[in-house]
């Protein structure tokens, strides 16, 4: 009896979570001149969770939200300032839905990217693209690119490209991605946001973001 018992024994599952922290900049709209930031926490993890809070290094806390409802990824909207946010280690507890609580952290590094600089937005001359051309931002790893329409409740994203790094040789000055012009035509006309943003990692294997640059232009089909 006592074996069977043992055989039928449940597997504890193994709740397991990424932390990450960086600094997003963006441009004032009022003030395109001027330079905002952001401490953006993300958590990630394949087992859902129910919360997660953050504890900056001011001793601050924060609950994150999971806009998703699903559970597996928690962030926070950035709350922009002309002032760089709180360097240091940032420390998170996460409650798993199995009733799991774990404590993770991250150390923000006093490093920023500018956001890029979009020099275009418009059809190609073959009109069936919509391109979109930025200045490269020095020290920037990567690109990543995405469309939305809408706003709040109503935001749907469009297209997204997932980051990618500039290969050439050497390094172009100006980047253009274009976006099939028949993907956002399925969207009915309006006005889409496109945005680029400039990514620099912790480590050279990509898994940690460090800072990211953020710019936004609009276009209407």
């Amino acid at each position: 009896m006592l074996l069977g018992l043992m055989g039928c024994k449940k597997t504890t599952t193994v709740d397991v979570a990424a932390a990450d922290v960086f600094i997003q900049s963006i441009k004032n709209s009022n003030d395109t001149t001027q330079i905002l930031f952001a401490a953006v926490s993300s958590i990630f993890s394949y087992n859902p969770m129910t919360s997660v809070s953050v504890v900056d290094p001011n001793n601050s806390t924060m609950q994150l939200t999971n806009y998703a409802n699903l559970g597996n990824s928690f962030y926070n909207d950035p709350v922009y300032s002309t002032t760089l946010p709180a360097f240091g280690v940032y420390n998170y507890t996460v409650k798993f839905a199995d009733g799991q609580t774990k404590t993770y952290t991250n150390t923000l590094l006093a490093t920023t990217l500018p956001p890029p600089i979009i020099t275009a937005l418009g059809k190609n001359t073959r009109n069936d693209s919509i391109n979109i051309t930025w200045k490269a931002v020095p020290n920037a790893q990567a690109y990543q690119m995405k469309v939305t329409k809408g706003t709040g409740t109503s935001l749907t994203q469009v297209y997204y490209l997932a980051p990618f790094i500039d290969g050439s040789t050497p390094l172009r000055p100006v980047l253009t991605m274009g976006v099939p012009l028949n993907t956002v035509e399925a969207y009915g006309g309006g006005t889409y946001t496109f945005e680029v943003d400039a990514l620099l990692y912790e480590s050279t294997n990509y898994t940690y973001i460090q800072a990211i640059g953020i710019s936004i232009r609009d276009f209407t089909l």
